[in-house]
């Protein structure tokens, strides 16, 4: 019999008051993170990523959960109240956000930013709290840490304030993690550095982690199971393997064919989506990827798609899935796996 998941998401609803009315940024989303798995969410700007991570993390500012369960360790924190939150967030569930210089003080050393995030959460002394502030600045492999627990977040680069970010995630040993685009903000070769860190910090700690990102390749690189969502909803999900190997979703498909490769000729379009990720308050009928998708028939236009239940413990959003005479050949052979 399968353990219950560390994280339970169930049929999600987050709505958000606007001065042109309320819209929906998360419709029916569902997924699960299991002990120590690294599940990352995935989709264009828009998608609804950081309104669930911010969901979970109970700091939606004017959005509201209006249906659903978020449950931790069998616990809906959904329906958690403030101070609850502020006991399992920092100790059992942290988040890396995707800015580190808006994540920290400016007015604060990052030592005692990290200190800070320790005491709050554990009965030791300032004394001990910055101790164990300095041996996680040297943890995350900032150089010289004595020195740089006395600087302040200016006073570093982009990825050493992200370091830093990480540190104050990890001070109290959370069973998640969740990373949002944390490396966004960094060039290339810091980027590889931070996602060599994560991988090496889970290894370490065994945390769960659930890392929101725009990048099939970073997903490739670090995660076990894919969720991909579409305009507020799960339109795939399954493993790695699966979805980047063998997309059952037109939309994921089209991502797949939208990376760049190196055995691309300079002179060759690159494939897009067309259109764009439609506006909440006008979100088309039927399937909401329908006026984008090239596989789209009659009935996608006039009926939403619910998430069905494929073989392999896969689910996709699309009626393809319910009208053989559409096919998936079409789908498949115009995909590209991610290595």
């Amino acid at each position: 019999m399968r353990e219950a998941p560390l994280l339970d998401v169930s049929n999600l609803r987050v709505r958000f008051s606007t001065r042109h009315g309320r819209v929906e940024a998360v419709s029916d989303m569902s997924f699960t993170v299991d002990e120590g798995e690294t599940v990352a969410i995935v989709g264009e700007s828009g998608s609804g990523k950081s309104v669930t991570a911010l969901s979970i993390m109970g700091l939606l500012d004017s959005g509201r959960i209006d249906e659903g369960s978020i449950r931790f360790r069998g616990e809906d924190i959904a329906a958690a109240g403030p101070k609850r939150m502020r006991e399992i967030r920092g100790e059992e569930i942290a988040m890396v956000f995707q800015n580190p210089m808006a994540a920290l003080d400016p007015l604060y050393t990052v030592g005692n930013q990290v200190a800070e995030a320790i005491r709050i959460h554990r009965d030791v002394t300032a004394a001990e709290a910055r101790a164990r502030a300095v041996e996680l600045l040297k943890e995350v492999g900032l150089p010289d840490p004595e020195r740089r627990a006395r600087a302040y977040p200016h006073e570093l680069s982009g990825g050493q304030q992200q370091r830093v970010v990480i540190a104050i995630a990890l001070s109290c040993s959370p069973s998640l993690l969740i990373a949002d685009e944390p490396t966004t903000a960094l060039d290339v070769t810091v980027e590889a550095q931070i996602l060599k860190l994560m991988r090496t910090l889970q290894r370490e700690h065994g945390t769960a982690l659930l890392f929101i990102t725009h990048d099939m390749g970073v997903v490739a690189e670090m995660a076990d199971r894919v969720v991909v969502m579409y305009a507020g909803q799960v339109v795939e999900q399954g493993t790695v393997e699966q979805v980047l190997g063998d997309p059952r979703n037109p939309y994921t498909a089209a991502l797949l064919r939208s990376i760049p490769s190196p055995t691309i000729s300079r002179d060759t379009l690159m494939p897009a989506i067309r259109g764009s990720v439609p506006n909440l308050l006008e979100m088309p009928s039927g399937c909401r990827f329908h006026p984008r998708c090239p596989q789209a028939f009659d009935r996608c236009g006039s009926e939403a798609p619910p998430l069905f239940s494929l073989p392999e413990r896969r689910d996709s959003r699309c009626w393809s899935h319910d009208e053989p005479a559409a096919g998936l050949s079409s789908i498949q052979s115009g995909a590209t796996g991610v290595s």
